[in-house]
């Protein structure tokens, strides 16, 4: 998840990226993703909406709405769309229809990253407000299971794992067998999805710092990640 290697460009290698399109949505976009075929883009937008984007047309369709900003989407081979937001809920839609499946209300905080299993099988999603816990500001406790693992197909609960909130992303293994999920402290916690236990705990100070007043403010976090 995290490499010490350092790679460098060629002195003579010029590297030129041009806007191959331009597509315009009525918000920001927070979550971004294709179809199977790379006809369609699916955006997560702080409207709350979940939009259809025809990459051929730039034509756009909206498939519904959250309560509050929309931060993830994913499509999957099986034709359905998965979306999370800010109201804290998980809401599947048909791509072909275009209709709401169900909606799963996965927290009482935000949904602030969701992530598909390679396999999709498994969708995770992560919570959790940053309030002091302290004189020292630390986090307080979490409220809620800040980690969760649903059926991505059924929408059945599977999983709930501890973290320090706020946990700020997830990201599954290349295949399925774990999860890993970090927070604003820039703590890695990883558990085996088959047995539910929990194997390892990475900590690093280099993604989160003191506020820049030398109060004691937690920012920074790690956001997003990957397995390699």
């Amino acid at each position: 998840m995290i490499s010490n290697s350092v790679f460098k460009l060629p002195e003579n290698l010029e590297v030129k990226l041009v806007a191959a399109k331009s597509i315009s949505l009525p918000t920001a976009v927070l979550a971004l993703d294709a179809d199977t075929v790379g006809n369609c883009l699916y955006a997560a937008c702080f409207d709350g909406g979940i939009y259809e984007v025809s990459l051929a047309s730039g034509e756009k369709q909206i498939l519904g709405k959250h309560d509050s900003y929309a931060s993830g989407v994913q499509h999957l081979a099986n034709g359905s769309i998965i979306s999370a937001g800010y109201d804290g809920a998980l809401q599947w839609f048909d791509a072909a229809s275009r209709k709401p499946i169900r909606k799963v209300v996965a927290h009482k905080f935000w949904s602030w990253k969701m992530r598909v299993s390679p396999d999709q099988k498994m969708v995770g999603t992560v919570t959790g407000q940053y309030m002091a816990g302290g004189y020292k500001y630390e986090p307080a406790p979490e409220r809620e299971p800040s980690v969760k693992v649903y059926d991505a197909n059924t929408g059945e609960l599977k999983h709930e794992f501890p973290h320090i909130p706020p946990t700020l992303s997830v990201a599954f293994s290349p295949d399925s067998k774990h999860i890993a999920a970090a927070n604003i402290m820039g703590e890695v916690r990883i558990w085996n999805l088959e047995t539910g236990k929990l194997v390892t705990t990475i900590t690093t100070p280099d993604f989160t710092c003191w506020g820049i007043i030398k109060s004691h403010l937690y920012i920074g976090g790690i956001f997003d990640m990957t397995f390699s």
